[in-house]
């Protein structure tokens, strides 16, 4: 063991201990002076025995050795906290060793008579005044005692010298006047701390913010109260000092106030109870009330100290109401909420409603943004977070992440919330992004369709016009014939302006079909395609026959969902058109049949011939409105217009693949089932 440590365990060992009960506190620390003091007058003893010539084995050092070993078993007795104990092993050893020396010495001259009255100043110190008393008794029986066994020769006795009698009484008066001195010394600081502690308590007590009251434990009556109670009660301390609680309404019914003093009495104090408080002027406070059950000379009290808690609960109330009020506001917001620190550390986590993270939160609360989600969420968002924080303002980005019903789309908001951490707000924008999309899509359909309505608009005033042109020309002709008697030129007139009449008829047949299909729909089916060939080769038989032509038809061709019909007048158009445009061509020959699924699940059919062919600077031109790459040809040239909006409708679509001089393919796509909208 080192030095310095067996020098600090003598230091804790001579040092008075340190306990929590003031009065057990302040006993220890004057049993420990004591102890250490009567050590000292021991040894001085000893000391000055050795010096007249005794021998430590002497009777009489023996048992003063014996009582300084009892001392130093005491003091470790009183380190440990047993303080009551050790105040009585150390007076009654002290008194024994006392009478032990007088009965050895000269009896009741002894010197060391005059210890006793030491030990009973030192037993009333410790013990109260009841064990004075009975120790001082014990004194006294012990004088008389010596006294009648000397009287009758049982006590032998030895007479000292004089001197050595006034010698020792002399030591005896030093020490012991030495010892008061320090016991009253000591005394004297108790009392001036004690005087100080009750000053400061006094000063505590009136001064207190809290409202406290001293009323007696039986029957309530006021003892003493400070400002704040009477300000708190609105009494007045003149009037109220020896009146009882009851006499002031403070207490409305005995009975509880007799219960609550059994109570008092079983637990000796009672903390934290609510309770509400109605003051005289009528006024009410919710207050914490703490109770303690104390003696104040020698009655017992009650020690009552009331914190007014209605401002307290008023902010509560606040609190809550805007506590409530905000997490309304949160879950009324269509986002999830995330609070992150500077670093991209997840602090909190708000849930919005139809709308939850891809992990829970115990998953990712207390982690960094890049442990738990990819790169390409975890790099912008700490970019987000340091760009916010820097110029306090908003920064958002966008992201996909895969759902349970496909991917969706995420919007993300980054807000300052504090000095180092943001808030991130995170809402499904799948529904927008595919709205979006969707607008965009009409957008560019409606413009398609005013492009169309644009050509369409100047085909039909193009194409009207020039029967009407052709029938206003043929009509001056036809005067000027009538005046001349020309009847033979009278009739060629008559005949041209028929036959613009009888075109202008057949193109407005052909609009007036146009504008019908998509609106005047019969009931959809699901048709065998096939059965749609046939029918739509019996329509045209006529023309396939003059021509020549040879038809083939793939076997197994699959069904479709449609107006049969309108998909018959497809059909019908496509073949006499492969038909028609045949050319020179000595064998021709025209092929129906199913290329292949698309992308989209619909099958793809295709109507292939043989013929004169399309130049690929023709392939839109030709589904335009009356568009006809040969004027001289047969009909308007809205066949080709009215098999695009028919399939168009059918929610497919129609193109060719063509070289001029290499036939053409017609491919059109159609439900090969029954749409889900």
């Amino acid at each position: 063991m080192k030095r310095a440590e067996v020098f600090e365990r003598i230091g804790r060992f001579i040092t008075p201990p340190q306990f929590d009960d003031p009065e057990k506190n302040r006993r220890a620390q004057l049993l420990n002076f004591i102890a250490w003091s009567g050590i000292a007058l021991l040894l001085c003893i000893i000391i000055g025995n050795l010096i007249q010539g005794s021998s430590l084995l002497d009777n009489s050092n023996i048992s003063l050795e014996a009582l300084v070993l009892v001392i130093l078993v005491l003091i470790w007795f009183i380190h440990r906290g047993y303080t009551q104990a050790a105040s009585i092993i150390l007076v009654l050893s002290s008194w024994l060793v006392t009478v032990y020396q007088a009965l050895i010495g000269s009896g009741v001259r002894d010197t060391s008579v005059a210890g006793e009255l030491i030990i009973v100043l030192v037993c009333g110190l410790l013990l109260g005044w009841q064990a004075t008393a009975g120790l001082s008794l014990l004194s006294i029986l012990s004088i008389w005692g010596m006294a009648i066994l000397e009287t009758h020769g049982l006590l032998h006795t030895t007479m000292d010298n004089i001197y050595d009698v006034t010698r020792g009484m002399t030591i005896m008066f030093m020490v012991s006047g030495i010892l008061m001195y320090l016991i009253l010394n000591s005394l004297q600081h108790y009392m001036t701390a004690v005087r100080v502690s009750e000053e400061r308590f006094r000063k505590f007590f009136r001064a207190s913010p809290l409202a406290i009251s001293i009323t007696t434990l039986e029957d309530g009556r006021f003892v003493e109260a400070n400002e704040s109670f009477w300000k708190l009660s609105g009494l007045n301390p003149s009037q109220a000092i020896d009146h009882t609680l009851l006499e002031f309404g403070l207490w409305k019914n005995p009975e509880d106030r007799r219960q609550f003093v059994k109570a008092l009495k079983e637990k000796r104090s009672i903390q934290d109870m609510e309770c509400r408080f109605v003051s005289q002027n009528g006024d009410k406070h919710n207050m914490l009330a703490f109770y303690e059950l104390i003696q104040l000379e020698n009655q017992a009290c009650i020690l009552s100290t009331f914190y007014d808690t209605t401002e307290e609960k008023r902010v509560q109330e606040e609190l809550r109401q805007a506590e409530a009020r905000n997490r309304a506001l949160l879950n009324a917001i269509p986002d999830m909420i995330f609070e992150l620190d500077k670093n991209g550390v997840f602090m909190d986590f708000f849930k919005a409603e139809g709308i939850g993270p891809p992990l829970s939160p115990k998953e990712f609360l207390g982690k960094n943004i890049r442990e738990v989600m990819p790169e390409f969420i975890s790099s912008p968002t700490l970019f987000g977070i340091e760009r916010t924080l820097l110029t306090d303002q908003t920064y958002a980005f966008e992201y996909q992440l895969p759902g349970k019903d496909g991917l969706h789309d995420y919007e993300s908001r980054l807000i300052a919330s504090g000095e180092d951490r943001v808030l991130g707000m995170v809402r499904d924008i799948t529904v927008r992004k595919w709205a979006e999309a969707e607008r965009e899509v009409l957008i560019n359909e409606l413009e398609a369709k005013n492009a169309e309505l644009e050509r369409f608009t100047y085909t039909v005033s193009h194409d009207l016009k020039s029967p009407l042109i052709t029938i206003k020309g043929f009509l001056g002709f036809l005067r000027e014939d009538a005046e001349k008697g020309d009847t033979q030129h009278l009739t060629k007139d008559m005949e041209r302006i028929s036959a613009a009449s009888d075109k202008m008829q057949i193109l407005l047949n052909e609009l007036l079909e146009l504008s019908r299909i998509g609106r005047l729909a019969n009931p959809s089916e699901f048709i065998p395609f096939e059965a749609l060939v046939n029918e739509a080769m019996e329509l045209v038989q006529g023309r396939i026959e003059a021509r020549g032509v040879q038809i083939d038809v793939q076997p197994d061709l699959p069904n479709v969902y449609g107006d049969r019909r309108r998909l018959i007048e497809v059909l019908q158009n496509l073949i006499d058109n492969a038909a028609k445009f045949m050319g020179d061509q000595p064998k021709p020959r025209i092929e129906i049949g199913l290329r292949e699924h698309g992308g989209d699940g619909k099958p793809i059919f295709f109507v292939r011939d043989n013929g004169i062919g399309i130049a690929p600077e023709y392939h839109e031109r030709i589904f335009g409105l009356f568009n006809k790459l040969d004027a001289q040809a047969e009909g308007t040239g809205a066949g080709l217009s009215i098999v695009k909006r028919i399939i168009e409708v059918h929610g497919g679509r129609v193109w060719v693949e063509s070289e001029a001089g290499k036939g053409a393919t017609f491919l059109f796509s159609l439900w090969g089932q029954k749409p889900k909208s």
